[in-house]
């Protein structure tokens, strides 16, 4: 593919609005580090063998890309439109870095951040920022995904109430394999209302009775999503974060986080499914000319770059607002949702324009495919999210 294409990503004259010149160096430099180290080869071969990309996540770590909205007094470094800046460019290269990002330092190190005691801060955020140590966020079980709060995961104190026991099972914990701690929600009040009676639990990953069985999936293969189940599970309650039984609002803020996360995620593999099928449609030849003289197929990559260039303003409305400590709910859930459904439309649309070869394993679009659909269901599926918009609206 064009290696032109990047660069012209990377210093999109529509982000001059929300980017300053920093952050566009920044974007620069990952690029060209991601240019490097994350070979479409590589991607694929990740893929292909569901492996993790620890020598990515290597390097994603030597360059301090870790410590990106973690506080400066931990190692931190940039703010809430870095992040998106961060993401876009990561996610054109590689989605499966930028979820494992996502997982990491957006839901867990963000959540520790803002509602752990001191310290929890001290001893894990350190690590994070410096790629030392690795966190997974469970919330999600099988009975409970969309209704999140009706989740049955029991943590009862012991009789001297300085330990809980945790019990139940989790699933669909991105990231969990890798994992030194799991952000934890487990109901601690059952006698409480849904949305009340809710802990969050800071687990080691070594600690007894915790299993992590990998699930296997349509797509998503470099970054495992995971079974964890609690069988026993005993706990201190300094691990509480955000305090006894008021997780579920704790959690509710930063869920604006995710989405923008993942928005500016889909935008960028759907700008690198974009580029994909314009190298194609302008190297392949049929009946004498380029496919993409072909006005079926232009008209197909207009549209298809007209929705991604929509979904990026969207995004980056939504990153301004956060970045801004602007109420954002709305605007986060408008920018996940229409990125994510063009990223599938784009996908959609890249496999028929390269037609065989676009669902070949041999070229990146099948992979985007798979990849864009997922993100179309977690991280609140597109369903809520437009519940989220119409409630607004009623207002």
């Amino acid at each position: 593919m064009n290696p032109e294409y990047a660069a012209n990503l990377v210093n999109r004259r529509d982000l001059q609005p929300y980017l300053n010149a920093d952050q566009f160096e920044f974007r620069d430099s990952v690029n060209r580090v991601l240019t490097k180290h994350a070979s479409p080869e590589y991607v694929r071969h990740c893929d292909e063998e569901k492996r993790f990309p620890q020598e990515l996540v290597n390097v994603a770590a030597e360059q301090g890309w870790f410590g990106i909205t973690l506080p400066e007094e931990y190692g931190g470094i940039g703010g809430y439109l870095d992040m998106a800046a961060y993401l876009e460019v990561v996610a054109y290269h590689t989605i499966a870095l930028a979820r494992f990002w996502n997982a990491n330092v957006n839901m867990c190190g963000g959540a520790l951040a803002r509602f752990a005691p001191e310290h929890i801060k001290a001893e894990v955020l350190p690590k994070l920022a410096a790629g030392n140590a690795w966190l997974a966020f469970a919330l999600s079980e099988n009975g409970s995904g969309s209704d999140a709060a009706s989740l049955t995961t029991r943590g009862v104190a012991d009789a001297d109430g300085e330990h809980y026991r945790i019990d139940g099972t989790k699933m669909w914990i991105s990231g969990a394999m890798q994992a030194d701690y799991i952000l934890t929600a487990v109901r601690t009040d059952p006698g409480a209302k849904k949305h009340d009676g809710i802990s969050l639990f800071l687990v080691p990953t070594e600690t007894r009775g915790l299993t992590i069985n990998p699930i296997d999936l349509l797509g998503g293969h470099a970054i495992r999503t995971c079974e964890v189940v609690y069988d026993g599970v005993r706990v201190s309650k300094e691990s509480i974060v955000g305090g006894l039984d008021v997780g579920w609002k704790k959690l509710t803020t930063v869920l604006s986080k995710e989405r923008i996360a993942l928005s500016a995620m889909c935008v960028g593999g759907a700008q690198a499914a974009i580029d994909l099928a314009r190298w194609y449609a302008n190297d392949r030849k049929q009946f004498g000319q380029a496919v993409i003289d072909f006005q079926a197929v232009s008209h197909l990559l207009a549209d298809m770059q007209t929705r991604v260039d929509a979904a990026r303003m969207m995004s980056f409305r939504a990153a301004r607002l956060l970045d801004d400590g602007q109420p954002c709910d709305v605007e986060s859930s408008q920018a996940k949702y229409l990125a994510s459904d063009t990223y599938v439309q784009v996908a959609t649309d890249g496999i028929q324009i390269m037609g065989a070869n676009g669902y070949s394993a041999e070229y990146a679009m099948q992979r985007h495919f798979r990849e864009a659909k997922m993100f179309q269901i977690f991280g609140g599926t597109n369903q809520i999210q437009r519940n989220i918009v119409a409630r607004a609206l009623k207002s």
